[in-house]
């Protein structure tokens, strides 16, 4: 959420003429409204980030500084169109350097020394390499390919806002030379800035469709959001928008409207950047337009403008350091208590003041000599580069102070196992891949992904996403004192059902159905008489009403190309379960599904303090959960001899009904927030076996009885 000026920055550029919102005169008049505004969207972003239940679609605020960021440069633009090319090239840039780069390399600085210190080594990595990406304006593509913004996951990067300055930076490099190419004046400015935004838009609207990760972070995607703010001052300068209807009052408080709807109201599950965040662009090009009101006032009362005002001089400081406090606190003590809260605003303030005081404004109120300004630059840059690469590298593990460098090892995470299953052919090729195609030459090959039984012995198919993978440790214990066959075949991220469409990085996962399908399909093909077909997947995420958090339901579901709610969802996947199980009876074979085990309200290698909060998740809220799994499972079961379910849940929680994620003697169970780990997996083989006693499904094979 990076924007150029603040302070006399803003004075000069994110203006309006002098005459007004519509004038054609050539000077510049201060805008108190559009800082107020940045004070308001960098606001509703820390809201967000503290906690996203309080104000779900305060992530917006970011594209209200989009648009700003894209008024002003114009702006800027406009007013260095006299002068010479090259000078008028390099000023801009000089510009954008000196208000943008010292503060990032200095917080960019100071948090990779807080991972250092406070991550533990093996999860430290990954967020060096956004550093170093951030440090050259590339973070946004980079993190493009490696998570979901949105997840939960994400909260513990502290780089990770860097995606926003990213964007910008790009746009700051690439627009100047689009307008300088055009040879760019008012009135040829108009045909490219509206080309630029039906194409852009059409991108991010197909994006959001096909690849929505990328509709999210890439430049190309959000460039028209930028574009709009250019073309509303291109417009204004010819007169376009002068009507005084267009002013004022009434285009303020409707752009206020939008603005609240769209910080309260957009959803990041679905249908985001386009057309989600429509209301917070058109919102924010009112409040542009409309100007600040007589007098100057444009808010009701002094306190609140000069409030506004003052965040909003701060606001790109505020954004770069309040995101590596939040999660640094996240690493450490947590982020659950008012207290947290408080000293999580506390402390981005004070880091914020302190970074535009001794660092933006002297760089700026004490400019050097062009070629000095561009040496130190280039030498602060390679220096924090080689600084970062240290820390991550012959550094790394050395300066950390926390109390376990390895909260959970690798050889507790079970995807990191080779093969998953020791002694074995069940490797990570028996899994297909999250988004990859499911056909004849990606689907497993049960020659191969398998462990052998005893002649005679019953065989167990593990089907599901990485929700049954997790149970193989489980399952080699059990099938190993059984002496039943164990074969494995998982699609992540993938609901077992052949009918449904689940969302996969917020686009439809067709690959998934089809996986369904094709290995529902298979098991009844190959099974036997008494063999079981095991079922687990991430039901929590698929059926529940709300997560761990508390949040609701708001994953899309399909059923062709109609969209169901959370109630057909369920009344589907509950119908083809038993649809299913009707098929696998007529050859005698049975059906065991998994209750999902509870998740985790953080991940488990943020919880090392053990006076910190705990990553267990509120007991009301695993309770509730774990019921409505139950409730679905047993309307599958129900009058179906050949279904068995199986509820782990009572070997995972304590007796206050919080998950146990922890051994006391600090082995872990969970692997992350929701998966288990070998010891977690393994600690279920008991019980998962007495359960197959109970329901029978130990003994060998039915052996089929004579014909007459």
């Amino acid at each position: 959420m990076v924007v150029a000026p603040t302070s006399q920055g803003a004075a000069a550029a994110a203006s309006v003429p002098a005459t007004g919102a519509g004038g054609k005169a050539g000077g510049f008049a201060y805008r108190p409204d559009i800082d107020a505004l940045r004070g308001a969207a960098m606001l509703a972003v820390l809201v967000f980030h503290l906690n996203k239940g309080w104000l779900p679609g305060g992530f917006t605020g970011v594209d209200v500084f989009f648009v700003i960021s894209g008024y002003v440069v114009m702006g800027s633009l406009l007013g260095q169109a006299s002068k010479p090319l090259w000078p008028r090239l390099g000023n801009f840039y000089l510009r954008r350097v000196r208000r943008l780069l010292p503060n990032l390399l200095v917080c960019l600085g100071v948090t990779s020394l807080g991972v250092a210190m406070l991550i533990p080594p093996l999860e430290s990595g990954p967020y060096f390499i956004v550093a170093l990406k951030a440090l050259f304006g590339w973070s946004n593509n980079y993190l493009m390919g490696q998570l979901d913004y949105f997840a939960t996951d994400a909260d513990l990067n502290p780089f990770l806002h860097t995606w926003s300055l990213g964007v910008e930076q790009q746009f700051y490099l690439v627009f100047p030379l689009l307008m300088v190419g055009i040879g760019y004046g008012v009135r040829r400015s108009v045909p490219l800035l509206a080309a630029l935004i039906v194409l852009s838009l059409g991108a991010s609207w197909w994006w959001t469709q096909s690849a929505p990760m990328a509709a999210f972070f890439l430049m190309p995607s959000r460039l028209w959001e930028l574009t709009v703010g250019s073309l509303l001052l291109v417009a204004q300068r010819r007169g376009l928008l002068g009507a005084d209807w267009l002013k004022g009052r009434w285009p303020r408080l409707a752009g206020a409207a939008l603005l609240l709807w769209a910080v309260v109201m957009t959803s990041e599950r679905e249908g985001f950047p386009v057309p989600g965040v429509l209301p917070a662009v058109l919102g924010t090009v009112l409040v542009l337009q409309a100007g600040p009101g007589e007098g100057g006032r444009f808010l009701p009362g002094r306190w609140l403008e000069r409030g506004l005002l003052t965040c909003g001089l701060l606001s790109y400081s505020l954004y770069l350091w309040h995101w590596p406090v939040i999660v640094l606190l996240r690493w450490t003590w947590g982020m659950e208590t008012w207290w947290q809260y408080v000293g999580a605003v506390a402390g981005s303030v004070v880091l914020a003041v302190a970074a535009y005081g001794l660092v933006e404004q002297p760089v700026r109120r004490y400019p050097l000599k062009w070629w000095w300004e561009t040496l130190l630059a280039l030498l602060a840059v390679v220096g924090l580069w080689l600084g970062i690469d240290a820390l991550h590298h012959p550094f790394r593990g050395k300066l950390f102070l926390g109390v376990d460098a390895d909260p959970v090892p690798i050889s507790e995470r079970v995807h990191a196992l080779n093969p998953l299953v020791p002694g074995t052919g069940i490797t990570s090729d028996c899994t297909v891949a999250s988004g990859k195609p499911y056909n004849a030459t990606t689907r497993p090959n049960f020659d191969k992904c398998n462990r052998p039984g005893l002649p005679g012995a019953r065989e167990i198919f593990l089907l599901g996403d990485s929700h049954a993978q997790h149970l193989l440790p489980m399952l080699d214990a059990v099938t190993a004192r059984t002496g039943q066959r164990l074969t494995f075949a998982a699609m992540g991220a993938c609901l077992i059902d052949p009918k449904l469409t689940v969302t996969w990085q917020q686009g439809r996962y067709e690959s998934c159905r089809q996986f369904a399908a094709g290995e529902m399909d298979r098991s009844l093909q190959r099974l036997k008489p008494g063999d079981i077909v095991l079922v687990s997947g991430f039901l929590h995420n698929y059926l529940a009403s709300n997560d761990i958090e508390g949040r609701g339901y708001g994953a899309p579901t399909y059923l062709g190309d109609r969209r169901l709610s959370i109630a057909e969802v369920r009344r589907a996947h509950v119908a083809g379960l038993r649809a299913y199980a009707q098929r696998l009876a007529a050859r005698g074979i049975q059906l065991v599904l998994v209750v999902d085990n509870p998740s985790l309200a953080r991940e488990p290698v943020a919880c090392q303090d053990p006076a910190g909060s705990s990553c267990s998740g509120d007991a009301a809220t695993t309770a509730r959960m774990r019921a409505t799994l139950r409730t679905l499972l047993a309307e599958v079961a129900a009058g179906l001899p050949n279904v068995h379910v199986f509820d782990p849940t009572p070997y995972l929680v304590g007796p206050d009904g919080r998950v146990v994620y922890r051994r006391p003697d600090g082995t872990p169970l969970y692997a992350d927030s929701h998966h288990l780990s070998v010891s977690g997996s393994r600690s279920l083989a008991a019980p998962f076996e007495r359960f197959l006693q109970q329901q029978g499904l130990t003994s060998p094979r039915p052996t089929a009885s004579p014909s007459p």
